[in-house]
């Protein structure tokens, strides 16, 4: 508990480079999605508040997450990027292309598909922009929300058993729809291999 109390006075004391540092993380997450999103969301939210957390968080992942469409959109005719087009990655942009805006939204919304991938998919789909940008800032606004929400206040979510079970049936949820829509692209890349 010292240490948490610590990190708010750090916070409080350093507020315009925690908002920057915070803003920052997320951002350089869309670019690496090895870095953990859901905890850098958790963190915004308990330290800066749940709302205020939501708008650093959401705001620094889907500016990354747009620049990333455009920069892959705009080299997407180079060499180098015709090369790391294998068969899997165009059945993968096929599939969202049929599915449309709504799998977009899900693919943001949900924490167990690798967005970056998603993405990239579209850059170099050359997916319509505003199609693009209007799935992101919903699909990532619904996720962040929740994330949020729980992040906000972390020991009471803890040591409230409904919350936890709240947190456990939110979890189990996505997890079955990122399940079933990796699942759905399996089953379209094996009718794609059956019709070739």
């Amino acid at each position: 508990m010292e240490h948490i109390q610590s990190i708010y006075n750090l916070v409080n004391d350093y507020w315009l480079l925690s908002i920057i540092v915070g803003f920052t993380s997320v951002f350089i997450e869309s670019f690496l999605p090895i870095l953990p999103l859901i905890a850098i969301v958790t963190a915004n939210a308990a330290l800066f508040g749940m709302y205020p957390g939501l708008i650093i968080s959401w705001i620094g992942s889907t500016s990354g997450t747009i620049c990333l469409f455009f920069f892959i959109k705009k080299i997407s005719n180079n060499r180098v990027v015709n090369l790391v087009k294998n068969e899997k990655v165009e059945k993968a942009i096929h599939w969202i292309e049929e599915k449309g805006f709504i799998l977009l939204f899900l693919a943001y919304a949900c924490p167990f598909l690798p967005a970056c991938v998603v993405t990239i998919s579209q850059g170099l789909a050359k997916r319509d922009s505003s199609v693009f940008i209007s799935a992101v800032l919903t699909g990532k606004l619904v996720m962040f929300f929740i994330i949020s929400y729980i992040g906000k206040d972390i020991v009471g979510f803890i040591t409230n058993p409904l919350k936890v079970l709240l947190l456990l049936i939110i979890t189990f949820v996505a997890w079955k729809l990122g399940t079933k829509l990796n699942k759905d692209l399996e089953n379209y890349e094996n009718k794609k291999n059956k019709e070739e």
